[in-house]
């Protein structure tokens, strides 16, 4: 698909306000966004890999660096509000409440705002801010979200395959087919995995009008804020990422002030011998102390907002039906099969 191709046409677009105190930054993250939202989610998915490729290009022409040109990861949501976070560091879950619509002023023809933003908005409150994100967690409860883990994972490791794999194999093969919260977030490389699980995929479809949320993180966009190694794992690389907050000016002293202490971000693909993280494409994201350390919550909240303020976003509206694609082997039965030993052993 060649760059700087035209955009679908959004039926309208969501402000998103992060409170630009969380972290305090200079320019490391925006304090505003708005999510173009198109009618449905094959429009969407479009749009998202359209956006990656123009941006990807609009970046070289600026003369970037580009670091990697296949590393761009995806994940599919069902409700625009949820955050890009590990399912440990989520807080409680809350109904949907109705969000106010307005119309999109229009204007002469050959500048009518409503091509670009779609001919309608709406406003996500409250603002987002660390502080309120953290305090949804006590101790207690993040020991509880631990400890749920910890469980499954030693029901599996019962299983031979399990049992061989490194600690790490483990919780990463456990977070497919587990409820228990983890601080590992699952992504993909294929974006139609991600339209898949943000349609409803392997649970009940969202209802008509919902608007759901594909993101995509391309590791590029983080070079400026971190340093990159790739490190051969036992079946498997990793791409590990320090930050280089003493290139950051004012803002290590910022960070430094409140307490946000240096962080390792990895990328992990790894082989793991079960049916659903092989179908799925799957790679695992996870977030560390500078030498493997737990962080602190505000820490680690910190830097996930970062990432999240970081990636593509596209929305949609939901039909109330799963996006399946049968001839690219997007279906319940690909990527969600049921037969395999570890989806019996934490059914």
């Amino acid at each position: 698909m060649p760059p700087y191709t035209k955009l679908p046409r959004p039926a309208g677009h969501i402000n998103i306000p992060y409170s630009p105190m969380s972290p305090a930054n200079w320019g490391i993250v925006a304090a505003q966004f708005h999510v173009f939202v198109y009618p449905d989610v094959r429009v969407a998915l479009q749009a998202l890999l359209q956006s990656a490729i123009t941006l990807h290009a609009q970046r070289l022409e600026a003369g970037a660096a580009s670091l990697f040109s296949d590393y761009i990861y995806y994940r599919g949501q069902t409700e625009i509000t949820h955050r890009l976070l590990p399912t440990r560091l989520r807080g409680p879950r809350r109904e949907l409440q109705p969000r106010e619509r307005w119309g999109v002023p229009g204007g002469p023809p050959d500048k009518d705002p409503r091509d670009h933003f779609g001919d309608w908005y709406e406003d996500i409150e409250p603002m987002r801010e660390i502080e309120e994100s953290v305090a949804e967690l006590s101790a207690d409860e993040l020991k509880r979200r631990d400890e749920s883990e910890a469980a499954d994972v030693l029901r599996a490791s019962k299983l031979s395959s399990i049992a061989r794999l490194g600690d790490f194999q483990k919780r990463a093969a456990v977070r497919h087919y587990s409820h228990a919260p983890s601080s590992i977030l699952d992504l993909t490389t294929n974006p139609e995995v991600a339209a898949f699980f943000a349609t409803g995929g392997g649970a009940k479809p969202p209802m008509p009008g919902q608007i759901g949320m594909l993101w995509a993180i391309d590791l590029n966009f983080l070079a400026g804020i971190f340093k990159f190694e790739i490190i051969s794992i036992p079946d498997g690389i990793k791409i590990r990422m320090r930050e280089t907050r003493d290139d950051w000016g004012d803002n290590k002293k910022m960070f430094e002030d409140q307490g946000i202490l240096p962080a390792c971000l990895e990328m992990t693909s790894v082989a793991l011998p079960f049916g659903r993280p092989l179908a799925q494409h799957a790679r695992f994201l996870s977030l560390t102390g500078e030498n493997g350390e737990p962080l602190p919550l505000a820490t680690e909240m910190t830097w996930w907002s970062i990432i999240e303020r970081r990636a593509y976003m596209c929305a949609f509206i939901q039909d109330g039906k799963t996006y399946e694609q049968s001839s690219h082997n997007i279906t319940e039965a690909s990527l969600l099969p049921k037969d395999d030993e570890l989806a019996t052993t934490l059914a």
